[in-house]
C-alpha cells in the first residue's frame, strides 16, 4: 500500500497558516475555515472541523505561498475530533 507522500509529484514543506475556504460550487456564500499544516505548489493538507468528500472542490478564499484559488479534496483522515485533508490545487499562480 503506498502512503500518500508517495503519490505526491512535488515534495510538501511545513507551513502553518489559517485559512479560509467556500464549497465549491458555492452554497449561501458560506466562508469556513481550516488551518494548513503543509504546502506546495501542487498540494496542501489541512485540518477542518467537519469532513469533506473526496473529489469535493473548494474554493481557496486566503493568500497561501502557492496562490493556489481552487483544490480537490483527494484523501481525509479523522484525527480526533477534526479531520486532516488533503488535497491537490489547481490554478497555482
Amino acid at each position: 500500500m503506498c502512503s500518500h507522500d508517495e503519490k505526491r509529484r512535488q515534495a510538501r514543506y511545513a507551513y502553518h497558516a489559517d485559512m479560509e475556504y467556500m464549497l465549491k460550487p458555492p452554497t449561501a456564500d458560506e466562508i469556513l475555515k481550516g488551518a494548513v499544516v503543509n504546502l506546495s505548489n501542487s498540494g496542501m493538507s489541512f485540518f477542518i472541523a467537519k469532513p469533506l468528500a473526496i473529489g469535493q472542490e473548494i474554493i481557496i478564499r486566503s493568500n497561501l505561498p502557492n496562490r493556489a484559488q481552487t483544490a480537490v479534496v483527494r484523501w481525509i483522515k479523522q484525527v480526533g475530533g477534526c479531520y486532516k485533508i488533503g488535497a491537490e490545487c489547481n490554478n497555482v499562480g
